[in-house]
């Protein structure tokens, strides 16, 4: 294993190339196969590649129950989410403690990565759930989706073997040390992470442009991977994002990129989750906004700002921006915060992502208040000549 080190930070390291690729992909053939999904590769390949540094492999129970609890790993270093590999009892029983067994990419029939097995493990999966998403209720997506992906978990240090095809054009989908090298090379010091699930509208760029007014350069870093359904797909995303930068931003203070991983959909942890993924990525600071990875009522509307309270000033090596939901004023004629704007809730319209996925669901065309013609007319054609949504 090797640590990158950089202004920014350390970034873990975990692949395998020339001849210790060559001797791993031969030791393979003979090792214990476990048969994993995209969501699983995404974070195998996370792990390799920094992104979810300081972590070097899938947590075991200790790491598992202290970040569940504490929202820190048993070193007392901060992580929000456990990083857990879900198998079922038949599988975790015929795997053995101090054995290396190969991660099998399902979807490409393809090697994955090789783990060194340090703990096999039953998962206190309704505990974790409760810690980690405040709620075990199975329709809360996340918590569905943690509850339906194994009772055991198999833990230890990774070496990614190969790469899986990208979910997005390779343009997008840049790794911790390129988006570093990105900021550098423009001669940024100061970047703000925004984290998106959806394409943009006129609340997301208001706050997108407060962080361009107090930093060199934005990095929008929409979620690419496994979502529930009725999140945009991620070409739509991405090529709307294009559109929108290249009319209504300073392209060299913005930089677009992909993060492939899935959402959790675990509000306030998440929100903490994505602020030390964007600290991988060089961000000094991310943007924390309104119901940040919430869905469907589980978490406060600023549940996700008071996470961070958690953590001394400095500790998690980032700084969010705790910016409160935009709306539209009706006296005002402007995007408002309820911060800025003091005529109330019956002056002001509500720019809610969930409704402008509802509009262009129905085929409508959101105002313009809600989002820029062009994107709006944008995603009405996409919607007419296939999908948007998953």
């Amino acid at each position: 294993m090797k640590h990158l080190s950089t202004p920014e930070g350390d970034l873990v390291e975990l692949r395998l190339e020339g001849a210790e690729l060559a001797d791993a992909l031969d030791r393979s053939k003979s090792l214990l196969k476990i048969v994993v999904d995209r969501t699983v590769v995404l974070d195998a390949e996370k792990l390799a590649n920094g992104t979810f540094s300081p972590l070097t492999g899938f947590l075991g129970s200790k790491d598992t129950a202290s970040v569940s609890e504490h929202g820190r790993l048993v070193d007392g270093r901060p992580w929000a989410i456990p990083i857990v590999l879900q198998v079922d009892r038949t599988t975790a029983d015929s795997t053995k403690v101090g054995s290396d067994v190969l991660l099998w990419n399902e979807e490409e029939a393809a090697p994955c990565a090789i783990l060194h097995v340090t703990e096999v493990f039953a998962l206190d999966l309704e505990r974790v759930a409760r810690e980690v998403w405040r709620t075990t209720d199975r329709a809360h997506p996340g918590v569905d989706r943690w509850l339906s992906r194994g009772t055991h978990a198999i833990a230890g240090p990774i070496k990614l073997i190969r790469r899986s095809e990208s979910l997005i054009p390779t343009r997008f989908d840049l790794e911790p040390r390129q988006v570093r090298a990105e900021f550098r090379r423009r001669g940024w010091k100061t970047i703000t992470g925004f984290q998106t699930r959806n394409l943009g509208h006129r609340a997301h760029e208001r706050l997108q442009k407060i962080a361009l007014e107090i930093s060199d350069g934005l990095l929008i870093h929409p979620l690419i991977g496994w979502k529930k359904a009725g999140d945009m797909l991620p070409e739509v995303i991405l090529e709307g994002y294009e559109l929108l930068v290249d009319r209504y931003y300073p392209k060299q203070h913005v930089v677009l990129a992909g993060l492939t991983t899935a959402m959790r959909y675990a509000g306030p942890r998440e929100a903490v989750f994505h602020s030390l993924i964007r600290r991988n990525f060089g961000c000094t600071h991310f943007i924390v906004g309104r119901d940040h990875a919430g869905v469907g009522g589980y978490y406060g509307k600023y549940d996700a700002h008071k996470a961070f309270d958690a953590y001394a000033p400095g500790e998690l090596g980032i700084t969010p921006l705790r910016l409160h939901g935009p709306c539209w004023c009706n006296t005002c004629a402007e995007i408002v915060t309820e911060k800025t704007c003091p005529h109330g809730e019956s002056a002001w319209v509500d720019i809610s992502g969930t409704e402008v996925r509802a509009m262009i669901g129905r085929g409508e065309s959101p105002p313009a208040f809600y989002m820029r013609p062009e994107i709006a007319d944008f995603l009405i054609t996409r919607a007419r000549n296939g999908a948007v949504f998953f």
